[in-house]
């Protein structure tokens, strides 16, 4: 009997780690996911003065370059790096050999960065990015790329930047609610509103128990949009429709609906804007009066 039909296990299991690993990388913060897509990697070699590496430093605003011989990483020249070691020279060094620091070559100041994979949790790597300033990614004979600290930050502003404008936006309304309406009149506009939606017995009474929906119906209402209109402007369609448009993004983003793109975010920025706009007005008017 022929064993071509026979399942391979191996190459099975195979696959498995292969989708495993998918799966991880895809869906956890590894390094992979910080490394910038666009990077170019320079290195220097190790004879290379001092003098033209720092002014490859300034040219390209990087704060460190990778010392590289052949395909071996030996290190890193950064400016942190140079002022260490060239601290350690005396005048009477200078003298004696008759060099300018930086007439010598950067093998003489670079410093060891740890090195981390491209499957390394970033939270493993955050005591070396502080330690060292930077981290390079692969190995010693083979070097895929290096992360600083504005990587990070980048990322991760990247990805916590449509929570923080969120919230900000949803306290920010909730605060100019609160200028606008008593508890009293709150719960009015309430019962007026979302009565419908919840029945008389269920209405929300209070923000903190509201949707961000329940915010743009009782503002947007007929009958309540007269108490709102100085605080967020004079048309009520454009402010029920910014705020719909809000709620929409908000329940994308903390749902995790999907992925948020640039123009949702330039959105999120723009009406975040707007909404501050209206409480600097509010506050602006309040300690004036």
């Amino acid at each position: 009997m022929s064993d071509e039909h026979i399942p391979d296990d191996r190459a099975s299991d195979k696959l498995e780690a292969v989708r495993a690993l998918d799966l991880v990388s895809k869906l956890f913060h590894q390094v992979n996911r910080v490394v910038p897509a666009d990077q170019r990697l320079l290195t220097i070699p190790p004879e290379m003065a001092v003098r033209d590496a720092i002014s490859l430093l300034q040219e390209h605003r990087f704060s460190q370059l990778p010392v590289v011989a052949g395909e071996s990483v030996l290190g890193v020249f950064s400016f942190r790096s140079f002022a260490h070691k060239a601290a350690q020279l005396s005048a009477s060094d200078i003298a004696k050999q008759k060099f300018a620091p930086g007439d010598l070559p950067v093998e003489d100041f670079v410093e060891t960065f740890e090195f981390a994979s491209v499957h390394d949790e970033m939270l493993n790597v955050f005591g070396a990015m502080e330690n060292d300033n930077g981290i390079l990614i692969g190995s010693h004979d083979k070097l895929i790329g290096i992360l600083t600290p504005m990587d990070f930050l980048r990322y991760l502003y990247e990805l916590a930047g449509p929570f923080v404008m969120l919230s900000e936006i949803e306290l920010t309304l909730r605060e100019l609610i609160r200028l606008a309406v008593s508890q009293e009149e709150l719960e009015a506009c309430a019962i007026l509103s979302l009565e419908n939606l919840y029945g008389p017995e269920k209405v929300p009474r209070t923000l903190e128990t509201m949707t961000f929906d329940n915010y743009r119906m009782i503002i947007s209402h007929s009958e309540s949009w007269p108490r709102f209109q100085g605080l967020l402007g004079s048309n009520r369609t454009v402010v029920s429709g910014k705020l719909r448009e809000l709620c929409e993004l908000r329940n994308d983003v903390f749902h995790f609906k999907r992925e948020i793109t640039a123009a949702d975010r330039e959105t999120i920025k723009g009406h975040r804007e707007w909404l501050l706009l209206h409480a600097r007005k509010t506050e602006a008017r309040r300690g004036g009066t």
